[in-house]
């Protein structure tokens, strides 16, 4: 019984694969008339064509990079160096506040309008449109999650999003994350690339 269910396993087997074969085989095609080839030696960008140039708007993909654009004495005056900054996932730096952490990224992918939270508080910061949001906000139920803050600009590529996040159970002192993301918010506008 176990021998005939394994040969009509593999005649199985046999017969699927015939007809995928059969199947997935191209058909001789088929020509109704003589096929005339064509060329011309003109350049592709001539303005007859129907081609748009560019064919794809480009966008400049490191157009600011916090880790190297901001220079690292700014960073330690502003008490961020407690640990060197870091980089992270594409143009993503963080930085160590000692009671907190916190992180710049440039985002070239989404627009200000798309990135807006539907709690944002829109404001200027100097001389740039800018939103501040919780990201995660603390609650009373459990108070070991890391608790973040947004501050986010708009620029000419996208959006800049600087985010701080602490720990309630190892900050000391603890945070007033709004706050204190707005204060270096402002002190470090001035070397973002808008």
């Amino acid at each position: 019984m176990a021998t005939r269910l394994r040969l009509f396993a593999v005649l199985s087997a046999v017969i699927a694969a015939v007809v995928v074969i059969g199947q997935s085989s191209p058909a001789d095609p088929v020509v109704t008339g003589d096929v005339q080839l064509r060329f011309t030696a003109a350049p592709m960008d001539n303005p007859t064509t129907t081609i748009k140039w560019p064919v794809v708007e480009t966008v400049d993909q490191s157009p600011f990079s916090p880790c190297e654009d901001i220079p690292i004495g700014v960073i330690e005056s502003l008490g961020l160096a407690f640990t060197p900054s870091e980089p992270e996932d594409g143009l993503r730096c963080h930085y160590d506040g000692a009671n907190y952490q916190m992180s710049i990224e440039p985002i070239t992918w989404r627009t200000y309008q798309q990135s807006l939270s539907p709690d944002s508080v829109e404001t200027t910061i100097g001389g740039h449109r800018a939103a501040s949001f919780w990201v995660m906000k603390p609650t009373d139920w459990n108070n070991k999650w890391w608790f973040s803050c947004m501050v986010m600009f708009e620029t000419s590529y996208g959006v800049i999003q600087q985010s701080l996040f602490y720990s309630p159970v190892y900050s000391d002192p603890d945070v007033d994350c709004p706050s204190e993301n707005m204060a270096k918010a402002q002190q470090l506008a001035p070397y973002y690339k808008f």
